[in-house]
């Protein structure tokens, strides 16, 4: 039987929103069925409002309901909240047709989703309470402020808690989606789907919201230069101790300003470099594994794969083959 997944929508919602993480499942069902023909795809999609019929999105267009939200069908599977622009989501939030709604159909879904500040609309329900949650990087404030009982984490592509999961802005939304049918048909349909929509890496929740390059221009001087400098070191030692030295601080010092500046540790952002560099020669080069290990500063082969698989849920080899194969 097929996975019914249903996306709630409402006046001012994110076209990208909606669209991006539900053509994730339309491609991984079309891909099945390509696979395997006569196979039953693995998902049935449907978009429900608080009213049936035609929704004015943000960006002008009107998108059809399939449904209201009273008519959700009893074996939903996966129930997505969309996020919305402006006074959108303030105006979903204070509607108890909606909220009221969402409370009472949460437990009737296996899981539950919220994408970009969608999650805003979750925690409005409570369903957020004692869970990690992110949301995009314009709303993590408010998130914070307005709902004290989530546990929220500021600089991830997505979360998740048991049952309930979470993502940053409108592309992290197919992030989310992505992982869902890894984990709902396996790595290999998930990495297909990835590649047929030009998802060519694929982001772990972990990943920062904001590419690295982007952000480190709005570094303090210091750090900045620091930035680059680990970038060009990352075969060398890059211990708190040595790294601290190099700004002329003392380690405990340097610490805490390095975790105000770019959001992170010192060795959290150190080893997310070094995945970020293997990767790319993973992809562009014909080096072998332990080479590409040696350059990128992992003490060993084994090293690296370890921070694979806790980062990006693949091997380094399996990573090359699946996303660069005419390397291989």
């Amino acid at each position: 039987m097929s996975r019914l997944v249903c996306m709630l929508i409402f006046d001012g919602a994110q076209s990208l929103d909606i669209s991006g993480p539900l053509e994730v499942f339309a491609l991984a069902s079309r891909q099945t069925q390509e696979d395997a023909p006569g196979a039953l795809p693995p998902y049935a999609l449907r978009v429900v409002a608080r009213d049936a019929g035609a929704v004015t999105l943000a960006s002008g267009m009107r998108l059809l309901a399939d449904a209201s939200c009273a008519q959700l069908p009893e074996d939903v599977d996966t129930l997505l909240v969309s996020g919305g622009m402006g006074d959108a989501l303030d105006r979903a939030r204070a509607d108890p047709a909606l909220t009221d709604w969402l409370r009472a159909a949460a437990p009737r879904a296996r899981r539950i989703g919220s994408i970009c500040n969608g999650a805003l609309l979750l925690a409005e329900t409570g369903l957020l309470d004692g869970c990690e949650a992110t949301t995009h990087w314009s709303d993590i404030a408010e998130l914070q402020r307005r709902y004290p009982s989530v546990r929220v984490v500021p600089d991830a592509i997505y979360t998740r808690s048991d049952r309930i999961w979470t993502s940053a802005g409108i592309t992290a939304g197919m992030d989310l989606a992505l992982a869902m049918v890894a984990e709902d048909c396996g790595l290999p349909l998930a990495w297909k789907v990835a590649r047929r929509m030009v998802l060519a890496t694929r982001r772990s929740g972990g990943d920062s919201q904001l590419g690295r390059l982007l952000a480190e221009l709005d570094l303090p001087d210091h750090f900045a230069e620091l930035a680059q400098w680990i970038r060009a070191q990352l075969h060398a030692r890059l211990d708190v101790g040595r790294l601290a030295e190099w700004v002329h601080m003392s380690p405990r010092q340097f610490t805490r300003r390095f975790r105000a500046a770019f959001g992170t540790t010192p060795q959290k952002y150190v080893a997310r470099l070094r995945i970020e560099a293997a990767r790319a020669q993973l992809e562009h080069t014909a080096k072998d594994l332990k080479r590409i290990a040696a350059d990128c500063g992992f003490s060993t082969e084994e090293a690296m794969r370890r921070s694979f698989v806790r980062e990006l849920g693949v091997r380094p080899g399996e990573y090359r083959q699946r996303l660069a194969p005419s390397r291989v």
